[in-house]
């Protein structure tokens, strides 16, 4: 069996440059594009050694015929953990992010965490040990 080199998310987005634009402000590296030139079709950003692909979701159809649709229903989420949720809660505000749950304590005191969505409507998870 051969082992898995890396991991890779993929969120299929309408407006891939609005959803880059803000995964930057909010500190991510992109990683890789294609094309290289002209309306991006595709993009990677990293985070922790993850990547997170933005795709535009026109594209997949168009060239392969995925049947994808970008949704404002999440049903998966991206779990960044962190040291502080309140800083990077504020962080992913100003840089875009609109807001679900703010920063609140699990019931048992473990962890803080907080819900957002970015610009496309995919929800993210902030969580740090409490």
């Amino acid at each position: 069996m051969t082992p898995i080199a890396q991991l890779q998310v993929n969120l299929f987005c309408d407006d891939v440059e609005a959803c880059l634009a803000f995964y930057q402000r909010f500190g991510l590296t992109e990683a890789f594009r294609a094309p290289a030139t002209g309306p991006i079709q595709h993009v990677e950003v990293e985070a922790a050694g993850t990547r997170i692909g933005l795709t535009s979701a026109r594209v997949a159809n168009d060239l392969v015929g995925l049947g994808v649709a970008p949704t404002t229903t999440p049903s998966t989420e991206l779990v960044f953990w962190c040291d502080d949720v309140d800083a990077l809660y504020d962080h992913a505000l100003s840089s875009g992010a609109t807001s679900v749950v703010p920063p609140t304590n699990s019931p048992d005191n473990r962890l803080r965490f907080a819900w957002l969505h970015d610009p496309e409507s995919h929800q993210l998870k902030l969580v740090q040990n409490a």
